[in-house]
């Protein structure tokens, strides 16, 4: 679009720079036209605005919101060089240099000269452009550091001396300069340019080169072999060790860093060496000292062996310290061998361990035992106390990366300022990253100077007054509690606010929990611009408070007396953002509504955990009624029943709701083995129910008690409930989907019963109604259970053929419950070809998702069992069968599969008086429960036609 008058044009930068975030008034008026004092400026902004909409070709993308202005668009130049630079980041990490080239040069080749060129007579234009250029200076440097590395000294050295002319005191480019000349046959030209560069740090800043630089110098005087190109730093053999090297994903969960990694070189050497050997490595220190950052720096650099990293910030429960370590293997039998397994050999970064350092010094010492390869790097304020544990504190930053941090950091016309104020700043904050950066970023608001006695005087008070403050506060709460008294009174409630979520948060939520919602969006501008929290593009936009700033600002909501209101106002927005997610997408039946909710874990469950035993534990059982569709999606049912009997005798809730937290309990129980609980309360649903004058009460007790029943291998007796369950849901339009569900569950009765045709028609009608609603588990579910009853009629490509759509929607919702069915019913279809090896693979998967899960012994174990049967397996076989007697009640459904296949076992012991009983006594139990689920009933005829 073509906006020809400069302020018009200015005005449509500074919006498009601001992402979509409403930019206020004041803060405006500054950006266009300076510190002064001007008359009117709001009016003066209406009237720019208005020419601005005049202008564009969508007016409608400039909108007034909450005292400032919006616009709806991007600079797609800008857009397009951030994703290429983060090309080029991931690039450097992976050491593909070819990469790091192409995309370096991709970004720089959309700059069209010096950055906001025609707009430098504004004043944010002047920081905002400077800012730019030095980003477009790192991108070149990069690009002729990977040039280098790729063996093109000759080209990369004129480039790098007009460059180093233009910027004299750039230490790295310099650095560069040197070693391409060096590797032209130039030692002398080489150490001349390092020497001028010395002389320059001297003169202008009175410092000496950076470690880095000196050490370069040394090398070359000695000639040091190292600093020419090796064979393995040509493309082609870049492009060998590529495909050879340890593959990216083994870091990908380490956060990406949005900004320069400054200082503490000698201890990243040293620990980037330490990681490479077996042991325990705790990072001590106080909050804001650089801990997380350091270990994450040199966790990237290890190239030859997984890393893993666990974040234990947002942990409050100290019983989820093993879960978030052992990750999926907490749920088994053994979580610490079988974590020890799977970690040995790799790295195993812990992040922020003090509120849980005893849990994590048991964990970390089982580990270490038990699997001899594994390192551990702990992020904590105190250690572990174990005895082979290395502790390295952290000290404050030296005096010369202290200012580098403070200079990387400053807003761009900060950069020059007297090197005294900064030392002092920084002395201030004790040379401790978080402060310098927090202070550092107010230069954008207030000068070096004014900083710097500002800074001092907060100081001196901080050390008359605060010998009561916590240890691990005592310095960082002088920039915290300085900068907060900078912030306006909107500001300061707002960050005080929003400190509830555990888990980071969006605008909307913000808004929920504010005392006024029109002044969240230009607070949490004013926040993020200085530095007191970060802005993440996921799905739109989310904020994250630095964890100390977390902590700092729920102090500050305890001192106001707000915490009771703001955690209720929190725990109301959690159960709307649910029950609108649920409604909005027809009870969660997309992946997409299913995700979003998913989205939100941290801070649901947060809420859910502090809800238990307080006033707020009522509408704590609401938000668990709103989560029970997504917990059964996920198969979720340990986390959903923890929460139901935390909840469900809530004082407050009402009968209705109650009596739908009981069913519910029950069901969850049911499929987690525990059948008589789950009877239980059920009883006590169906106790409440008739009381209640609401079908659709009665119809969920209904439906769950049918389900209990077949699960208890009482089939006869679940016919019951399930008529009655469809003829009462017949009698209303509005219980169509209820009709579904009850018809569902007939099919599945069926297929126990070994009417595989009846129960195909059932599946087949419900699959017709999922589809017609575009509901995605029910076609998860029931596509996976056509297949099950079509295996029951030897239909097997009809069967593959289901199995493979349901595992279309299943992946989509991470359906972990249908997955591992479906993979059972292609290890079914393999013995029906008699490729045992392959139905092996199958069904071992299938065991894998119930031992990740603890979800108990499942069909999978019996059917697996059987195929060792045939393998001659029968130690393992018997293993199986044996966890399925030890979990499964006598006569239920995995019960009553499970002896046929023990009786298989018995005939491959050669045990026939075994093997006769079982069979004997099998068919009896067959016959009095009703049980006739085709595979299991064909075994045992198998075994009896064997006996003779």
């Amino acid at each position: 679009m073509a906006v020809d008058r400069p302020l018009e044009r200015a005005l449509l930068v500074r919006l498009a720079l601001a992402g979509g975030m409403s930019v206020p008034d004041h803060r405006l008026a500054a950006d266009l036209w300076g510190d002064v004092d001007l008359a009117r400026p709001t009016e003066r902004l209406r009237v720019l605005a208005s020419r601005l909409r005049a202008a564009i070709d969508s007016p409608d993308s400039l909108t007034r919101v909450n005292g400032g202005y919006a616009l709806a668009a991007d600079l797609s130049d800008l857009t397009e060089a951030r994703a290429a630079a983060e090309r080029m980041h991931l690039a450097v990490r992976a050491g593909d240099r070819l990469a790091v080239k192409t995309a370096a040069q991709e970004a720089l080749d959309l700059w069209r000269g010096p950055s906001l060129a025609d707009l430098r007579t504004i004043p944010y234009a002047v920081a905002e452009g400077e800012q730019l250029d030095a980003w477009k200076l790192t991108l070149q440097v990069e690009l002729l550091d990977a040039e280098l590395s790729l063996g093109h000294a000759a080209e990369a050295a004129r480039e790098l001396e007009a460059l180093a002319a233009e910027n004299p005191l750039h230490e790295r480019l310099w650095c560069l300069l040197a070693l391409a000349l060096y590797r032209t046959g130039r030692q002398a030209d080489a150490l001349s340019r390092l020497a001028k560069l010395r002389n320059r740090l001297a003169d202008e800043l009175g410092v000496d080169p950076a470690p880095d630089t000196a050490a370069m110098e040394l090398r070359l005087l000695r000639q040091d072999p190292t600093l020419l190109p090796t064979a393995s730093e040509s493309p082609a053999a870049s492009s060998a060790t590529r495909s050879t090297a340890a593959p990216a994903g083994a870091v990908a969960d380490l956060p990406s860093p949005l900004t320069s990694f400054v200082g503490r070189q000698a201890e990243l050497a040293w620990l980037t060496e330490r990681l490479g050997r077996p042991g325990v490595v705790t990072l001590t220190g106080g909050p804001g000292s650089g801990k997380s950052r350091l270990s994450f720096e040199a966790a990237r650099s290890v190239t030859d062996r997984p890393v893993r990293l666990v974040e234990l910030a947002p942990l409050t429960r100290e019983t989820a310290v093993l879960e978030a370590i052992a990750g999926e293997d907490a749920s088994g039998n053994d979580p610490i061998g079988a974590a020890a397994a799977s970690l040995d050999g790799s790295v195993l970064v812990i992040d922020n361990a003090e509120h849980v350092v005893e849990q994590v010094a048991d964990i970390v010492a089982a580990l270490v035992r038990r699997a001899p390869g594994l390192t551990v790097l702990v992020t904590s304020q105190r250690p572990l106390q174990l005895e082979a544990e290395e502790v390295r504190p952290m000290r404050p930053l030296d005096a010369l990366a202290a200012a580098q941090l403070f200079t990387e950091r400053c807003a761009i016309d900060a950069q020059g300022a007297d090197p005294e104020q900064v030392a002092a700043i920084c002395t201030a904050v004790d040379r401790f990253p978080l402060g310098i950066e927090l202070a550092a970023g107010l230069t954008r608001t207030l000068t070096v100077p004014q900083l710097a006695k500002r800074l001092t005087d907060r100081m001196r008070l901080l050390v008359a007054g605060g010998r009561d403050s916590q240890a691990r506060h005592t310095s960082l709460v002088a920039a915290l509690d300085w900068s907060h008294q900078l912030l306006g009174d909107a500001e300061r409630a707002v960050l005080r606010r929003v400190a509830v979520f555990a888990g980071g948060f969006t605008l909307e939520a913000a808004e929920q929990v504010a005392l006024d919602p029109r002044d969240v969006a230009p607070a949490l501008t004013e926040l993020a611009d200085r530095s007191l929290l970060t802005v993440e593009a996921v799905n739109g936009r989310r904020f994250r408070l630095l964890e100390t700033v977390r902590d700092y600002a729920l102090t500050k909501l305890d001192e106001a007396g707000e915490t009771e209101s703001v955690r209720s106002a929190e725990l109301e927005w959690a159960l709307s953002y649910v029950q609108t997610t649920g409604h909005n997408s027809g009870d969660f039946a997309n992946a997409d509504a299913l995700n979003e909710v998913f989205a939100e874990w941290l801070n649901l469950l947060d809420v859910l955990d502090r809800a238990a035993g307080t006033e707020l534990a009522a509408s704590g059982l609401r938000l668990a009624l709103a989560m029970h569709t997504p917990w059964l999606i996920r198969g979720w049912f340990a986390e959903a029943a923890r929460h139901y009997d935390a909840l469900t005798d809530a004082p407050g809730a009402t009968t209705s709701e109650r009596l739908t937290a009981l069913c519910n309990h029950g069901f969850v129980l049911t499929m987690r083995g525990r059948f008589d609980q789950a009877a239980e309360l059920l009883t006590e649903a169906e106790r409440l129910a008739p009381h209640q004058d609401d079908e659709t009460l009665t119809l969920t007790a209904l439906y769950y008690r049918s389900i209990v029943e077949i699960e208890r291998g009482r089939l006869l007796d679940a016919f019951t409930p399930i008529l009655t369950g469809q003829a009462l849901a017949r009698s209303s339009s509005e219980h169509e989907r209820r009709l579904s569900a009850f018809t569902d569950a007939l099919g599945t009765l069926y297929v126990y019963a070994g009417q595989s045709e009846r129960a195909l028609e059932c599946y087949e009608s419900c699959i017709g109604a999922d589809r017609e609603y575009g509901d995605e588990h029910g076609l998860s579910r029931g596509l996976s259970n056509l297949a099950g009853a079509l295996v029951g009629l030897e239909r097997w490509d009809e069967a593959l053929k289901a199995a493979n759509e349901s595992d279309h929607y299943a992946r989509r919702l991470d359906d972990r419950q249908i997955l591992p069915l479906n993979d059972v019913i292609r290890g079914l279809a393999a013995v029906a070809r008699d490729d045992l090896d392959e139905a092996e693979k199958h069904l071992r998967s299938a065991v894998e998702y119930a031992l990740a899960d603890d979800s108990g012994v499942s069909h999978a174990y019996i059917d697996l069992a059987d195929v060792l049967v045939r393998q001659d397996e029968l130690d393992e076989a018997a293993a199986l069968l044996d966890a399925v007697f030890a979990e499964a009640p006598a006569h239920s459904t995995s019960w009553l599969a499970a002896r046929a296949i023990a009786a298989a076992l018995a005939l491959a012991q050669d045990d026939r008086p075994r093997a006769t009983t079982l069979v004997n006594d099998t068919t009896i139990a067959y016959t009095r429960t009703g049980f006739g689920w085709p595979r299991y009933a064909a075994r045992l005829t198998e075994v009896r036609e064997a006996l003779g």
